[in-house]
C-alpha cells in the first residue's frame, strides 16, 4: 500500500486534489466523529492519515518518495511512521557525568560594571513616592481633606514617572559605560 492509497489519492493528482481526498480521509477516520469503541483504531488511522500527509504534502519528500517507489525501494515512508523522508542518524544517549551538578553559577561574581549602578537613593525615590502617595490618600480620606486627595494623586503620578525613569537612566548608565569601555 502506498502513501497514496493511504490518503485515496493517486500520484498523478495535483496538490488541491490531494489535499481534497486527504481532508475526506481525515473526516471519515477522525477520532472524535466514530463511537467510542472505534476510537483506538480511529487514532491509528489518524495517525497513519497524517504521516503519509507530511510525506506527500511536501514538495520534496514528495518528490523523493516517488523516487523511491520508481526505484522500488520504500526507505522510511512507510504509513505508520512520520519524520523525515531520509533515515537520520541517531546519536547516543549520554547522561551527564553524575559528578556535573552544574553548579558553576555559584563561582560567578555578582558585581556588575563599574559605573552602571543607579545611586540608591534614586532606586528608593518612586517607592517612596508611591508610599507617600498611598499615606496621603488614607490621611485624605480619614480626615475628609480634599487638598491630601489633590497631593495624594500628586504624589503617585510623581510615583508613576519615577518608576518610568529610573530604569531608563539605569540604561542610559549602562550604555554610557558600554561607550566609554569600548573606546568610542
Amino acid at each position: 500500500m502506498t502513501l497514496y492509497d493511504v490518503i485515496g489519492a493517486s500520484a498523478s493528482d495535483d496538490a488541491p486534489a490531494m489535499r481534497r481526498a486527504y481532508l475526506a480521509k481525515v473526516r471519515q477516520a477522525h477520532p472524535d466523529v466514530g463511537p467510542a469503541a472505534e476510537r483506538a483504531a480511529r487514532e491509528a488511522r489518524m495517525r497513519e492519515l497524517n504521516a503519509a500527509w507530511a510525506v506527500l504534502s511536501d514538495d520534496d519528500r514528495r518528490s523523493d518518495y516517488d523516487s523511491s517507489l520508481a526505484d522500488g525501494s520504500d526507505r522510511s515512508f512507510a504509513a505508520g511512521r512520520s519524520g523525515a523522508a531520509t533515515p537520520r542518524q541517531e546519536r547516543p544517549f549520554r547522561p551527564l557525568h553524575p559528578d556535573d551538578d552544574d553548579t558553576g553559577w555559584r563561582e560567578e561574581s555578582d558585581v556588575g560594571v563599574p559605573g552602571t549602578a543607579v545611586h540608591p537613593v534614586l532606586q528608593f525615590i518612586p517607592v517612596g513616592l508611591g508610599a507617600a502617595a498611598v499615606l496621603t490618600l488614607l490621611a485624605a480620606f480619614v480626615g475628609h481633606h480634599g487638598r491630601l486627595l489633590g497631593l495624594a494623586v500628586v504624589f503617585g503620578f510623581l510615583s508613576g514617572i519615577a518608576f518610568l525613569l529610573v530604569p531608563l537612566l539605569a540604561m542610559l548608565a549602562g550604555a554610557r559605560a558600554e561607550q566609554s569601555g569600548s573606546g568610542r
